[in-house]
């Protein structure tokens, strides 16, 4: 059975984080959930109930547990946080030296200060239950085939970890109507993907999406990070690349 790696090339440690904290946290972050899965995995496989992608079929199943799980990681791998302790409040993970969290024992309902997660195998429009205003940060991932076979199917990777302070002019809200049982939903729009898009912690070139100039300045940027992208892909390579130590 395959084990996801972090790849080195990825890591862009220049990412802007809030509250203190630093890229590396992400960084050990997402190397603990993918030992965490891996432990899962091969338990699971031991026992012979599968593997997480089929326990979890349903892919809003799988994303609310590797979201979970690389939530409480990067909380645990950063001083500066602590995971809200009120379920279902907002952001997931406040900043521990925020005097009135502390009085609330960090359960908050809603708070201005924090950093909500979200986690999805899609590239964009990502979605909230409203125009919240807060820092983002974006889990996105890949999984295997589901129909491989078990110990040849491909692991689930975190291709992109993007972060951004989002404010409620970065989302569409949608509302409904008076007969309606849809769930009320706010989508992050192109301003909001801009600005999350412009600042990955962590990101496979092949998972860079966007359009026109901003494609390009998206690119551009992975390549002041990743040396190897940066070799195969000259022509994204600025002199603001070369001068950042390439």
């Amino acid at each position: 059975m395959q084990t996801p790696e972090f790849n080195e090339d990825w890591f862009n440690p220049d990412a802007e984080l809030p509250y203190g904290v630093e890229p590396n946290e992400v960084r050990t972050a997402i190397k603990e959930f993918y030992d965490f899965y891996d432990d899962l995995n091969h338990f699971l496989m031991r026992e012979d109930h599968g593997r997480i992608e089929t326990v979890l079929r349903a892919n809003n199943a799988l994303s609310d547990f590797i979201g979970n799980v690389a939530t409480e990681e990067l909380a645990q791998a950063s001083d500066s946080l602590i995971i809200n302790q009120k379920q279902d409040g907002f952001p997931d993970i406040l900043p521990v030296d925020h005097d009135a969290y502390a009085e609330q024992d960090y359960k908050v309902h809603h708070g201005a200060h924090g950093i909500e997660t979200k986690c999805s195998k899609s590239n964009g429009g990502w979605q909230a239950h409203n125009n919240e205003e807060a820092w983002f940060v974006v889990f996105r991932y890949e999984r295997g085939d589901p129909e491989a076979d078990l110990q040849d199917m491909d692991p689930i990777r975190l291709v992109q970890v993007l972060a951004g302070s989002l404010n409620e002019d970065d989302w569409s809200h949608s509302g409904r109507s008076e007969d309606s049982r849809r769930t009320i939903t706010s989508s992050i729009i192109s301003s909001g993907m801009y600005k999350l898009r412009s600042n990955p912690i962590y990101e496979d070139p092949e998972a860079i999406t966007g359009r026109g100039d901003e494609l390009i300045e998206y690119k551009q940027r992975h390549a002041s990070f990743d040396p190897t992208f940066a070799d195969n892909h000259p022509e994204y390579v600025t002199e603001q690349t070369e001068l950042g130590g390439m």
